[in-house]
């Protein structure tokens, strides 16, 4: 008896780790690369500032801490994110607000929210 207990008991925990595996893999971010433009996020979203005009706006708002994005050919604005392992794509791309680029990365997504974890970027 203490065996079949053992054995199914074995069997629930290896159950709910497959299910948890699974899980985790569905909702494991997208490689992508992606073209657009590098917005600050305060500008373009409260006013629409984007473009060679907004070039030196985008520049100061991002160094002053301002959150920036990409303004993407597909319709969509990702947030950008540093990747945790190495920031220096991440930090690259907010040097480069204002600028078009392609960005190499992970998207992920939330209520509503996207983001893009920048894993490599280069100006177009």
């Amino acid at each position: 008896m203490r065996r079949t207990s053992l054995a199914l008991a074995l069997l629930l925990v290896l159950g709910t780790l497959s299910a948890t595996v699974t899980a985790a893999e569905k909702a494991a971010p997208s490689g992508v690369t992606l073209t657009g433009e590098v917005v600050d996020l305060a500008c373009y979203l409260a006013q629409g500032g984007k473009g060679p005009d907004h070039a030196a706006c985008a520049v100061k708002c991002a160094e002053m801490g301002q959150p920036v994005g990409l303004a993407a050919s597909d319709g969509k604005t990702y947030l950008l994110m540093a990747d945790h392992a190495d920031t220096s794509a991440y930090t690259k791309a907010k040097s480069l607000a204002g600028s078009k680029v392609e960005i190499k990365g992970q998207v992920a997504s939330r209520d509503g929210m996207s983001g893009l974890t920048v894993l490599a970027v280069k100006t177009l």
